[in-house]
């Protein structure tokens, strides 16, 4: 995906206030008493005490419900139906992933465009309003095209010199089969791309699917004493999907100090890494896929024994 703005790294806004409990109660308990001097049992089990405790609360809580509201109107913060309202300021709506299906009992909901990926869509839709066929351009009208599309990526002669003036390489990735895309949703990008109202005249279009760039990750998590290895290989299998997952994308690099992170969760006190060996770098039109996650388990006290797998 073209560089965009990454909101995650944006600080948090000024305007969402973050109380500390004790701190409005003493202020509270300041006020009091510049009104009432004589008052000095500062004892919780005092009634006065216990309702400037009760006012700090609902002080907080109004609080916290000012600031979630404050959040939802913000595109880096707002989730589900607000960001649909969001979305539709922009003219952009959530795509169907899957449709719902009344035929079984009991029917099955609909699967929606997830919060992340709509988000991004909604931030490049502000390059969709020219026409002069700018990368994002290109990109959202492909990830706009259907559901299916999980990522898409535009190449021009400025990124890539075998592509000719004036040519476009667009390709796409899918939520399906790993990524690669079957030819009906290539004709689908392709006909969105194409169509007069998109394509600027000067421009030729092609549509292609990414190449996948397979990897298995096997490790071996060394314990010590203490946490039980089941649980952490359980949410290191959780942690290192997850990662895997948000760099199944067009161009983005499987990075070998991201597998560790992921990998070294609480409780684990080293990691011996099998494969990958190093960095998975995804060139053009390429993107990293993870086929399989083998951890095994391994401690101080059984060092050389079979290991467990998960």
């Amino acid at each position: 995906m073209s560089d965009v703005i990454d909101l995650s790294q944006l600080p948090p806004p000024s305007v969402i206030a973050m109380p500390a409990f004790e701190d409005l109660l003493a202020q509270r308990l300041a006020e009091l008493q510049a009104l009432d001097p004589v008052f000095t049992a500062l004892l919780d089990s005092d009634p006065a005490v216990k309702l400037l405790q009760i006012s700090c609360y609902r002080e907080m809580v109004n609080v916290a419900r000012t600031n979630a509201g404050v959040l939802a109107t913000l595109l880096a913060y707002a989730r589900g139906a607000d960001l649909d309202q969001l979305g539709a300021n922009f003219d952009v709506y959530r795509l169907v992933i899957t449709p719902a299906d009344d035929t079984p009992v009991p029917p099955t909901d609909a699967v929606m465009e997830g919060d992340d990926a709509f988000r991004l869509r909604i931030r490049l839709s502000w390059y969709a309003r020219n026409t002069a066929g700018s990368i994002q351009a290109y990109e959202y009208f492909a990830l706009s095209a259907d559901g299916a599309v999980r990522d898409a990526k535009a190449y021009g002669p400025q990124e890539e010199d075998a592509i000719s003036p004036g040519h476009v390489e667009v390709y796409v990735l899918s939520n399906d089969g790993g990524g690669v895309p079957p030819q009906a949703l290539l004709d689908t990008v392709d006909a969105a791309l194409n169509a007069d109202f998109i394509r600027p005249l000067t421009d030729y279009v092609v549509v292609k699917a990414a190449t996948l760039i397979e990897y298995a990750v096997t490790a071996t998590l060394m314990f010590g004493s203490g946490p039980d290895a089941q649980t952490v290989m359980t949410a290191a299998k959780k942690a290192m999907q997850h990662y895997a997952d948000s760099v199944h994308r067009i161009g983005v690099p499987l990075s070998i100090a991201g597998v560790y992170k992921a990998l070294k969760q609480p409780g684990v006190e080293d990691v011996t890494l099998t494969a990958p060996r190093e960095t998975l770098y995804a060139g053009t039109g390429e993107a990293t896929y993870c086929t399989a996650i083998t951890l095994t388990t391994s401690t101080a006290s059984t060092q050389g024994a079979p290991p467990e797998g998960l």
